[in-house]
């Protein structure tokens, strides 16, 4: 497709996809095209709703495939340069190499061609230097690269044609499954495998009826919820994790209002419950995560107040110990762990919702080293949202005052990019879990209330790459 064919763009719009397939954030846009970056967020809005994409990733692979991107392969010298002769072992085998690729349904694969140099040494670095964007320029090069090759020797008797780049299309890669059995919002969410099968269990939370001591499993391969053993003590504004074979539940907002200090925890293979350590003080609308074996609470309310409380709790043996403080009092932020990083995102303090995206380094922590680390802020400034991690990308999710889509955090970059999601854009205590490269977003609240929805969306698609010998 022509520059000239390209559906209703404006030279503008047609400037700045440009510029977004480059790499560049809105404030470099902004500064190079004398616009503010405001208004560089009303273009991009404006350019995926035309070109049909919800993300820079997809825009980039527009811009692409429609030669919006101007690619000189003699100025790339690092991703198509020669390697050192094979061994003669590795003449006689083919390996396929399958990598991941974030973050909004980027399906690319490319079966046994026949370059005449060696990219095995050079993709490796260059997927970990450029990120996704950079990833996808690597693509269009290889594929650029292997025909002007073949283009300049004799015709093989069997040609090798790449399927293509583009991602499917965004309404194929949400599927609504069976909803709760009651609008929910404000309860714990975690993912929770045995026996051969996948589930997620929903504990608590507050329904129509009130403050809910439920527990739910959904079975994701018979989509269908079933109800088990209560909890002891119905909460809400509560999170949970996973160590070992239990689910932890600490604290949570109860039906009389008042906040606990209880940590409940849940046996799955059992469906019982038991009661372990209290937390140090009352503690509800908090920041759960967990590395390592040891689970960390951030933050919360008390019932009076915000606190930036850290506490790690110890499941070996059953023990809360203080840690190094937020460096914001807070509560309804989310977590989101990254290796051994956990991401504190937004929340809320006396004087509103916050952008905060800070990081905290359990391991800095022991080492009595500051481990608190600011990164990018949030776009907007978003409370009772919910965040998952999923190969190195955050999804967050709800949270916004204002009409705003879903965000994708690349750690890497540091940089936030829009997903446009079929839910309400100001949804609020949702709760969202990874598995099996989708992201499931499960009940919260709107302008109306609890909703009892449940949706699948496909955040990841494998990319095969052949890795060949010399010639």
């Amino acid at each position: 497709m022509s520059n000239d064919t390209l559906p209703q763009l404006s030279e503008r719009e047609r400037e700045i996809l440009r510029l977004v397939a480059t790499g560049a954030t809105n404030q470099q846009i902004a500064a190079q095209l004398n616009i503010s970056a405001n208004t560089v967020k009303v273009h991009l809005r404006n350019i995926f709703g035309k070109i049909g994409v919800a993300s820079r990733t997809e825009a980039t692979m527009y811009a692409v495939r429609n030669g919006l991107l101007d690619i000189d392969i003699e100025k790339e010298p690092s991703l198509v340069a020669s390697s050192p002769p094979a061994s003669q072992s590795d003449t006689s085998q083919e390996t396929t190499s399958e990598q991941a690729v974030a973050a909004n349904g980027i399906s690319t694969s490319f079966s046994s061609p026949e370059p005449t140099r060696d990219i095995r040494h050079s993709l490796p670095g260059a997927l970990l230097r450029g990120g996704v964007v950079g990833f996808i320029i690597i693509v269009a090069i290889l594929a650029t690269f292997i025909a002007i090759e073949r283009n300049n020797r004799p015709e093989p008797t069997s040609i090798v044609q790449p399927s293509g780049i583009a991602p499917p299309p965004i309404e194929s890669r949400w599927r609504l499954l069976a909803p709760l059995p009651s609008p929910q919002a404000g309860f714990a969410l975690v993912t929770y495998s045995y026996e051969g099968r996948q589930y997620l269990y929903a504990i608590g939370g507050e329904t129509p009826a009130g403050v809910s001591n439920a527990v739910l499993r959904f079975d994701i391969q018979t989509n269908t919820w079933v109800r088990l053993s209560s909890k002891p003590v119905a909460v809400t504004d509560v999170h949970a994790v996973v160590v070992g074979d239990r689910l932890y539940v600490p604290g949570g907002r109860t039906a009389s209002g008042t906040i606990s200090n209880q940590l409940d925890v849940y046996e799955p293979r059992r469906d019982r419950w038991i009661t372990l350590a209290p937390l140090p003080a009352p503690r509800s609308g908090y920041a759960l995560a967990t590395v390592e074996g040891k689970i960390y609470l951030f933050g919360g309310w008390d019932g009076q107040s915000y606190r930036a409380d850290v506490w790690q709790y110890n499941p070996d043996n059953d023990t809360w110990t203080e840690r190094t403080p937020l460096t914001k009092p807070r509560a309804f932020a989310s977590a989101a762990t990254v290796e051994d990083r956990i991401y504190i995102i937004g929340g809320e303090d006396e004087s509103g919702p916050l952008t905060l995206n800070e990081i905290y380094t359990a391991s800095d922590d022991v080492q009595q080293s500051d481990p608190w680390s600011t990164r990018s802020p949030l776009p907007e400034a978003r409370r009772h949202l919910a965040a998952v991690t999923a190969s190195g990308f955050i999804f967050v999710v709800g949270g916004s005052d204002i009409e705003s889509s879903a965000l994708i955090y690349n750690v890497n970059l540091d940089a936030w990019e829009p997903l446009l999601l079929p839910i309400a854009p100001r949804l609020r205590d949702a709760r969202v879990q990874a598995l099996n490269n989708y992201i499931y977003i499960t009940g919260g609240s709107d302008q109306n209330g609890a909703v009892d929805h449940v949706y699948a969306y496909q955040a990841f698609y494998s990319v095969f790459l052949p890795l060949v010998p010399n010639d």
